[in-house]
């Protein structure tokens, strides 16, 4: 009788997890997005109260904690362009808002309408992050191109919201302080975009986007 020898099947191989250094540079570009959003949280902090300015600052509380847990869902980008004129562009784009204080509460009508800009701010803002889904980023860099929802109509809608936002904030606590930060963040918002644009129109893709959606903020204005 002839012997039949078992099979005995293979231990199956564990796959090894690898550290890499473009993976610690995006883990760590994760960090540092979700830290700037975070600091932006810190003038809503100090003044939480029962009233319309109390309610303009949890909205800012809450549209800023919301994108630094999001910053970590990012996928990796397949081109980026990272160096110090785009950090310059970035970083003052989303930490010159942080400056802002809650002082000099406005009143009536004013005070208001800042609540209703942040809260469109605000929902603009959560609505193209939906569509962008792990798209996410701050640098720019192609991690493909989206062109559903808010983005049908602007190029930008999330940079557009978090300006819609800053300048409800600074509706709600109408001091020189904030009215400065918020003209002197406009050109680096500006020149961000252009950074962006200027990247992502080496992809055929992206120039066909642009061509068929005109305007990067605002609808019929720019």
């Amino acid at each position: 009788m002839e012997a039949v020898a078992a099979r005995i099947p293979a231990p199956a191989t564990v796959p090894q997890s690898h550290v890499t250094i473009a993976g610690l540079r995006h883990a760590l570009g994760d960090c540092a997005l979700a830290v700037s959003f975070l600091l932006a949280t810190l003038p809503a902090g100090r003044e939480l109260t029962f009233s319309l300015a109390g309610a303009a600052n949890i909205v800012w509380l809450s549209g800023a904690a919301i994108m630094a847990v999001m910053s970590f869902a990012r996928i990796a980008p397949r081109s980026a362009t990272v160096n110090l004129r785009t950090i310059v562009a970035s970083g003052a784009m989303l930490i010159l808002p942080c400056f802002m204080r809650p002082i000099d509460r406005s009143t009536g009508a004013l005070a208001t309408v800042g609540l209703i800009f942040e809260l469109c701010g605000v929902m603009l803002t959560q609505i193209a992050r939906v569509y962008m889904g792990r798209s996410f980023g701050i640098l720019p860099a192609n991690r493909g191109i989206v062109s559903k929802g808010p983005f049908r109509w602007v190029r930008h809608p999330i940079y557009f919201g978090w300006l819609v936002l800053s300048i409800g904030y600074a509706m709600s606590y109408a001091n020189p302080r904030n009215m400065v930060l918020i003209v002197v963040t406009l050109p680096f918002m500006v020149w961000r975009i252009d950074q962006e644009e200027t990247h992502l129109s080496a992809d055929t893709a992206y120039r066909g986007y642009m061509d068929h959606v005109r305007y990067r903020l605002l609808p019929g204005v720019i």
